[in-house]
């Protein structure tokens, strides 16, 4: 296991800025995810700590000590690519026996720690195949187990399930998962997916443009988004995000009115201006009333799109504003395309985000962790 410290990290490819400024430390033994949009910056990250691309400026460290100089193998590390990188011609033992007999480690060691890394994974049976004779979620463990054999100090995953169809991405991320509560090695891991992201990290780093949004536990970012991106980046369906205009602030709390006219308050740890203030609420916050409902707080508009989920049903409700919202209903919702639908936020539900996109609730927590 080891601590991983980033320290003003950058990184350039000719004069284009791709990682600007990163600073971050993953605790040992954490299960840190990196998420965000497409170009973002998090797979060039993983690359810089993993040695696979040069560091332009900064420090990376391992327990102290700094690695930017060190090559790939003197790291301790072990990558897990989405290709897999398979050998096609090696069976699954010499997939992963292949890195310790180029080491010269000793037969004996090497088939122990094959075999045991099989057995976590459920290869034993398999050993003897051919990367073409496997399915590809057991290609996947396969490159796992390649990475577990060489016991390093920090696995990092670039990706690693992308390949894999809706039901297998499922059983992996839970494979995952048991493997870290075994093992309790220190582990890096790059997804696009804020789902993944959610269910696999005890620590989530967002980042768009090539800089850290918001770093925290995955209940932290839900809960209390640093920012707009934040906001709506985690979290399925995304949040509902509706301009308003404040109209009062008393006692901490400010009132906002949005286009079609529904007022509605929110707890703040400052005052907001007029200028592109937004209120965001997520789907689950919204409950549906009764259609004679009304005061406060209250949106009605007219339901465009209905998704049946089973246990679940989403509403899709056009405002009276031309705005959209979505709503979490329960799965036996009656409603159709074209009924009327009456919601409003629970108690204490909802964020105010400032002109600048930065969220304004009372007793934010710190954007960086």
């Amino acid at each position: 296991m080891a601590r991983l410290e980033l320290d003003g990290v950058v990184k350039h490819y000719g004069r284009t800025e791709v990682i600007r400024g990163v600073d971050l430390t993953v605790e040992d033994g954490a299960f840190c995810v990196f998420v965000g949009p497409s170009g973002c910056g998090k797979s060039t990250l993983l690359r810089m700590i993993a040695g696979l691309e040069d560091i332009t400026d900064g420090e990376a460290l391992i327990d102290g000590e700094r690695i930017n100089e060190r090559g790939p193998a003197d790291r301790g590390l072990a990558m897990v690519f989405q290709t897999y990188a398979l050998y096609p011609h090696k069976t699954v033992y010499g997939n992963m026996a292949f890195a310790l007999r180029h080491a010269g480690v000793a037969k004996a060691v090497i088939d122990r720690q094959v075999r045991d890394a099989a057995a976590i994974l459920g290869l034993d049976g398999l050993l003897e195949r051919y990367p073409r004779q496997l399915s590809g979620g057991q290609r996947q463990r396969v490159a796992i187990g390649r990475a577990i054999v060489r016991n390093p100090r920090i696995f990092l995953f670039d990706e690693p399930l992308s390949n894999l169809d809706a039901a297998l991405r499922v059983q992996m991320r839970v494979e995952i998962l048991r493997l870290h509560q075994r093992l309790g090695t220190t582990m890096i891991y790059v997804t696009h997916d804020q789902v993944e992201a959610m269910t696999l990290a005890d620590k989530i780093v967002v980042l768009n443009g090539g800089r850290i949004e918001q770093v925290g536990a995955p209940m932290q970012l839900y809960q209390h988004p640093a920012n707009l991106f934040v906001a709506r980046f985690i979290g399925s369906p995304t949040m509902n995000v509706l301009p308003v205009t404040p109209v009062g602030l008393e006692g901490g709390v400010a009132r906002v009115r949005t286009a079609a006219g529904t007022a509605v308050e929110v707890p703040v740890a400052e005052a907001v201006t007029a200028e592109n203030t937004q209120f965001g609420v997520r789907p689950e916050q919204l409950r549906v009333l009764d259609a004679d409902v009304d005061g406060d707080g209250v949106f009605r508009g007219v339901a465009q799109v209905v998704e049946r989920l089973g246990g679940e049903t989403l509403l899709h409700v056009a405002l009276g504003d031309d705005a959209i919202i979505v709503v979490k209903a329960a799965g036996g919702s009656a409603h159709r395309v074209g009924d009327p639908v009456v919601v409003a936020p629970e108690d204490g539900a909802g964020h105010l985000f400032d002109g600048t996109g930065r969220c304004v609730d009372r007793l934010m927590p710190a954007a960086r962790a």
